[in-house]
């Protein structure tokens, strides 16, 4: 099939009426008529325990929890819950489940370049206080994963475990630990990363703690890319009378073990303290049952006591220390050839006496931060009358920079620090019509006048006998540029620059119709004095605005049997020299789903990503960044397919996965992004099992 029919063919689907409700798991995670505190986030999808395992997001700013969804998804998202195609629709990286990524749909993206720049590349994947859970359950839980390919050379593994158990009502223990390694199908691209979380929490009615240390180690050896497509492109001119090329046969430009390393160790409190008082409610409870009676059929009025929260003062500290190390086992030329001149040799003296000079990157750069917030807040809800929370805080952040210098080489270190205040007013639980906003302002210190403005409303309807939700956001920056992006001290690449405060102004729009499955979403950008990095990786940055526009549609529903799911978006950039992006990106997921002696749930079925022809980036080892290039084109082409079989069977799930299995049926360029090709063909599998009942 042409490939350029994918998309008109998923938007036929996309009109057409669904026969019953939408089965797809992310409609119901994202129902915009549930709790709105309740969310969705891939990190927490779970097996259900009913009511007996609660997960909490925490607020930072203002020190407060919100409840976490924890929905019976997992049995048909288990077969790619880790792998990068499942973080974004489209997905840029280095073709190991663990390497660095950039969704190809900008919205999806960071919102700015953080100060540690070198680590924008795992957003998403570390433990930062916004992100992490925190449980509460009447009995223990033990979560494990293992997962495998099916092969030797290139063999990858993954072990990761979540724990947690209650001592008592209110005080909670628990380890989250996540390993991986990854030979890579690629030469000398192999990725290794071991994370581990140790946390707790106390939710009584006046004071709450919210605490946890943990570590994130990523190591990723660099090969440049390879070297010659033509040799994904036509494999039959390069098997030398084999039936296929193996990936380890495709020439990559690097020939020396290089690696990137990060390490990065996280510290978190939150403490609060809530002002209120007891008072007696009348409550209804379940009534016992008795013979013949119909258990919940009936209820007793029961007066307790209950306590009101008014008020609460919380004070946070989260303290992070990022390290990162760019280094070479030996010299080689090929640095050379992929990097350009070296702005930093050492002369080395060989025994004759002579003296050469010795190019083998060991660039290292280090961050450590403190953040400590003071927050004041009235709660909603205290009242009948009480119908939004107030909130104001003070944050006082203090950072450590540690950069080589260029005669001693050891280290110089930077000190600077910023105040900001801010403010937060929400409406989370009302009937109708909810909102937020939060303002913050740079006070003092380095961020002085920065400024950050959003807010969301959000509200449900019934029209013509369907009901519908709509959705609305906006922000407004003023934000300091990153610190290591202006200040970047390494062996191919030194510079200290002068840049100017980023701007960005956002505007969004979603219409949810959860009766038909469907959604749709309108955004638009504008930025200002945006960051970007050029073909070697070096910051620089457009003065001019940039405009972006997108507009997503998502379908989920069945037919007996047959469920679909589909996700196709359109977005422009007026600058694509600065700011390439693909026209159009789309995912269609098909499967059945069936029971077998009515305990094991089957789902089988394709999933396929497909997205138009563009200058895709190339990834720059030297400094970790997402670079510009204009030598070549990615997409437009065929899509990435996958088959698989899910299978749930009581607290078991376990899949099995042919990955790129279009390979097998029609010329498949397989680019991920400029010079990076995604796996090619192979059979993995995996299993996650609930060890408590």
């Amino acid at each position: 099939m042409n490939p350029k029919l994918y998309l008109p063919l998923a938007l036929l689907v996309l009109g057409l009426p669904a026969p019953a409700l939408a089965q797809q798991p992310q409609s119901k995670a994202l129902d915009p008529y549930a709790v709105r505190e309740v969310e969705t986030i891939p990190d927490e999808i779970k097996m259900v325990r009913g009511d007996k395992l609660r997960a909490y997001r925490l607020i930072p700013e203002v020190g407060r929890t919100a409840r976490v969804q924890m929905p019976d998804t997992l049995t048909h998202y288990t077969y790619e819950y880790i792998s990068p195609e499942y973080r974004s629709l489209g997905v840029s990286y280095q073709g190991n489940m663990s390497s660095l990524w950039q969704s190809k749909y900008f919205f999806a993206r960071p919102q700015g370049v953080s100060d540690f720049f070198y680590v924008d590349g795992y957003h998403g994947m570390l433990y930062t206080p916004s992100q992490v859970r925190f449980y509460d359950t009447k009995t223990p839980f033990t979560l494990v994963r293992y997962q495998k390919n099916f092969a030797t050379n290139e063999a990858e593994d993954v072990l990761a475990a979540d724990f947690g158990v209650n001592l008592g009502r209110r005080l909670n223990l628990g380890v989250n630990f996540d390993y991986r390694n990854a030979l890579g199908y690629y030469t000398y691209n192999r990725s290794k990363d071991a994370r581990y979380r140790v946390f707790t929490s106390y939710r009584g009615d006046r004071y709450e703690l919210y605490a946890y240390v943990a570590n994130d180690y990523y190591k990723q050896e660099e090969n440049g890319g390879i070297t010659n497509a033509d040799y994904i492109n036509n494999p039959e001119r390069y098997t030398n009378g084999r039936t296929r090329i193996s990936a380890k046969d495709v020439p990559v430009l690097l020939d020396r073990n290089l690696h990137n390393l990060q390490r990065l160790g996280h510290a978190f409190l939150a403490q609060t303290y809530r002002f209120g008082s007891y008072q007696r409610r009348t409550v209804r409870v379940p009534a016992p049952s008795t013979p013949g009676m119909v258990v919940g059929s009936d209820s007793l009025q029961v007066d307790s006591l209950v306590f009101v929260p008014v008020a609460g003062l919380s004070l946070t500290n989260y303290y992070t220390k990022h390290s990162r190390q760019f280094k070479a086992e030996s010299p080689s030329e090929a640095f050379t050839k992929a990097f350009g001149t070296p702005v930093v040799s050492h002369k080395v003296k060989a025994a004759d006496g002579t003296e050469t000079d010795l190019t083998m990157p060991n660039d290292s750069a280090q961050l450590a931060t403190l953040r400590t917030t003071l927050a004041l807040s009235l709660l909603e809800g205290f009242r009948p009358w009480v119908k939004f929370g107030l909130s104001a805080y003070l944050r006082q952040e203090n950072n450590w920079a540690d950069l080589p210098d260029r005669t001693t080489h050891r280290y110089q270190r930077e000190r600077f620090s910023s105040t900001f205040v801010g403010g937060l007013i929400e409406r989370r639980e009302g009937e109708g019509l909810n909102f937020s906003a939060r303002a913050e302002l740079g006070v003092l210190g380095r961020d002085l006048g920065a400024l950050r403005l959003e807010g969301d409303v959000r509200t449900a309807f019934r029209l013509l006998g369907r009901r519908f939700a709509l959705e609305a956001d906006g922000l407004l920056e003023n934000g300091a540029p990153s610190f290591f992006a202006a200040h970047h001290h390494g062996t191919y690449g030194w510079w200290d620059k002068e840049l100017e405060f980023t701007r960005r102004v956002e505007l969004g729009a979603r219409l949810h119709l959860a009766s038909w499955g469907t959604s749709a979403e309108l955004r638009t950008s504008s930025l200002q004095n945006y960051l970007y990095f050029d073909s070697k990786g070096e910051t620089q940055q457009y003065g001019p605005l940039i405009q972006v526009l997108a507009l997503r549609l998502r379908h989920a529903s069945r037919w007996g049997m047959l469920n679909w799911e589909l996700d196709a978006a359109y977005q422009k950039s007026s600058v694509e020299s600065i700011l390439p992006l693909p026209e159009l990106s789309a995912a269609a997921d098909v499967y059945l789903r069936f029971l077998v002696a009515s305990v094991m749930r089957i789902d089988l079925g394709v999933k396929g990503y497909w997205h138009s022809s563009y200058h895709a980036p190339y990834y720059q080892p030297t400094t970790q960044q997402f670079a510009l290039q204009t030598e070549g084109y990615v997409g437009g082409k065929t899509a990435l397919v996958n088959a698989y079989a899910n299978f749930r069977l009581k607290r078991a799930r376990f899949f099995l996965e042919m990955y790129n299995v279009g390979e097998a049926l029609f010329s498949n360029p397989r680019l991920s992004m400029h010079k990076y090709p995604y796996a090619p063909m192979h059979l993995q599998a995996g299993v996650v099992v609930d060890l408590n009942n």
